[in-house]
């Protein structure tokens, strides 16, 4: 199987499992099932909200399919967001399955059936068994990505030149798997619980795992327009420093938390950053004297093709 098309197909497995199970069990035994169904319980697990059949399935259904659309998406090449993916999908199917049996066991009265610790801690077994499937099957994406080999750096670049007239451009995505695994766990377990605990509890979970997805993984361009960070496609917030406002670039190493006081947009004296990770780090110098860092690999040659381009400008 092509490189690209197996990291997304090992990603979606586990939904496409669950989504088959659950699927399966309703055709079965739907005709028993209760007509409204419960779908929402109390903590002691009695039953105190009611879906109708057809619109349980329809919701449910479409869940499994937007997490298997979700995780095929931004764990093909991540290991531990592979595994966080395994593991909501197990959690989320077995949650499901088990909404259909409690309501098969209430004869007819869906007011009767009772969501009991039992159950949640089978969920959470198979969503244990299903991260260590995950597990299992990281091993078999390839290692890396499009953006594990470093750009081959242009010869004479190092020493800050450009012939006249020459083009340049470099680009790099960044991010964080932390991120990417909190924004993934707090999306599905909103979509996870919404059903059963309506959009009190899903809604902020969603506030925090979108932003979490959306910034996980962003994207460093540097060219003759200057310096722009963006999170992938999406038109805002971005950060542009135009090339008139830079007078040089550096890179180092630095510490998320000793350095910047912790990760993701940070304010610091003297200056500002997108701090992700610790470890290699761009960093600009704007003309009032403040720097501008964001943690990226390879910033020694984004630094390079960025003084080359000062040089030019200040040049003419």
């Amino acid at each position: 199987m092509k490189r690209s098309v197996r990291g997304p197909a090992l990603a979606a497995l586990p939904c496409v499992v669950a989504l088959a199970a659950h699927t399966a069990l309703f055709a079965m035994t739907r005709h028993q099932l209760p007509d409204p169904m419960a779908t929402h319980f109390r903590l002691d697990g009695q039953a105190d909200g009611f879906t109708g059949r057809g619109a349980f399935m329809a919701t449910s259904t479409s869940l499994l399919a937007g997490l298997a659309v979700l995780v095929a998406r931004v764990s093909a090449r991540s290991g531990w967001l592979l595994v966080t993916g395994y593991a909501v999908a197990g959690l989320m199917g077995s949650l499901f399955v088990s909404v259909q049996l409690v309501n098969h066991g209430a004869h007819g009265d869906a007011s009767g059936a009772r969501l009991s610790p039992w159950h949640l801690a089978v969920a959470v077994g198979v969503a244990a068994a299903c991260a260590g499937a995950g597990l299992a099957a990281a091993r078999l994406l390839p290692n890396g990505g499009p953006d594990a080999a470093s750009d081959p750096e242009r010869p004479g670049l190092a020493d800050g030149e450009l012939d006249a007239g020459e083009l340049a451009a470099w680009a790099r995505a960044t991010g964080s798997r932390p991120l990417g695994v909190l924004g993934l766990v707090l999306t599905a377990a909103a979509l996870a619980l919404a059903p059963f605990t309506g959009p009190l509890a899903a809604v902020p979970l969603l506030l925090g795992g979108l932003p979490c997805l959306c910034f996980a993984r962003l994207y460093v361009t540097v060219g003759r327009q200057g310096l722009t960070v963006a999170p992938g496609r999406l038109p805002w917030p971005r950060i542009r420093l135009p090339l008139e406002s830079l007078t040089g670039a550096s890179h180092r190493q630095v510490d998320a938390l000793g350095d910047f006081g912790g990760w993701g947009y940070r304010v610091r004296a003297g200056g500002s950053g997108v701090i992700l990770r610790s470890g290699p780090t761009l960093v600009v110098r704007r003309a009032g004297g403040r720097e501008f860092a964001v943690t990226v690999d390879d910033p020694a040659t984004a630094a390079a093709l960025l003084n080359a381009l000062i040089a030019r400008r200040e040049a003419h």
